[in-house]
């Protein structure tokens, strides 16, 4: 699997981050040719009926033979088995031929996002943000949200999204990965790990508020990490508007990619 990965993305595939778990947890699915392994995907259960179709890979040498599309309809079919209420999976706009075998399967994009990092900056906690407490106060914020309406009510955990629910909300709270600005609340910040990221990696799930709001809590983004000794700061950014606001804070897209995208089969 590393061997492949190796491959891929310029060498920067995630894949050696999670493959030990994913041995752990089981949901692999393998190809092979010739008595070798020519590919890869992954099932993954991110909550009670929620199917999650993640990091089908295709030994370069046996491209054009077939192998992704075999992955994706076992994958489908692993999927459906399990009666669940949703099948979704994200990829880069530029993986064109996995947005081929997904919308030949039936598979619809639902949201889009955009992908920024930038060095973790050397920032001091501004005044006015604190850990969320409270749970119905800040839903109440996630629900009326231009966030959270341009993300299709779903939350990105790195390169997994999960139906944002209270449930989701209240355990991040628990966990210390919640914070607010202002009192009552005039903005959000969830900052989590991804495990689809080096541990250098500090990673904003959501944020919501004006403009003074989100500047305040990007800054604290990069004040936290900066504490915890991290270098970098990533974000899914659900709506346009918001990829200036990080901007000024120093993440941008990458080069090779801007968009990721999330489908649902319906």
């Amino acid at each position: 699997m590393v061997t492949i990965s190796a491959q891929i993305w310029e060498g920067e595939d995630y894949i050696p981050l999670v493959v030990d778990d994913w041995l752990a947890e089981g949901g692999l699915v393998a190809a092979e040719l010739d008595g070798q392994l020519a590919g890869y995907a992954k099932l993954t259960l991110l909550a009670p009926g929620e199917v999650w179709l993640e990091g089908l890979r295709v030994d370069p040498a046996h491209r054009g033979k077939g192998v992704a599309k075999a992955l994706a309809q076992q994958q489908l079919e692993s999927a459906l088995n399990l009666s669940p209420c949703s099948i979704r999976f994200a990829t880069a706009e530029a993986n064109v031929e996995s947005l081929h075998i997904a919308r030949k399967q039936g598979f619809q994009e639902i949201a889009w996002f955009t992908y920024v990092e930038g060095s973790v900056r050397d920032e001091v906690a501004p005044p006015g943000v604190a850990p969320v407490r409270e749970i119905e106060p800040s839903w109440s914020v996630v629900r009326s949200s231009s966030a959270f309406r341009n993300a299709h009510g779903l939350l990105g955990l790195g390169w997994r999204f999960v139906t944002f629910t209270r449930k989701w909300l209240a355990e991040l709270i628990a966990r210390g990965e919640v914070f607010a600005w202002g009192s009552p609340a005039r903005g959000l910040l969830i900052q989590v790990p991804d495990p689809y990221a080096p541990a250098a990696f500090a990673t904003v799930a959501f944020v919501h508020g004006d403009d003074a709001g989100q500047d305040a809590l990007v800054r604290f983004a990069h004040a936290r990490a900066r504490e915890r000794g991290q270098e970098y700061l990533s974000a899914m950014v659900a709506r346009e508007e918001q990829v200036e606001v990080f901007a000024r804070h120093g993440l941008v897209p990458l080069p090779y990619f801007r968009y990721v995208l999330v489908l649902e089969l319906p």
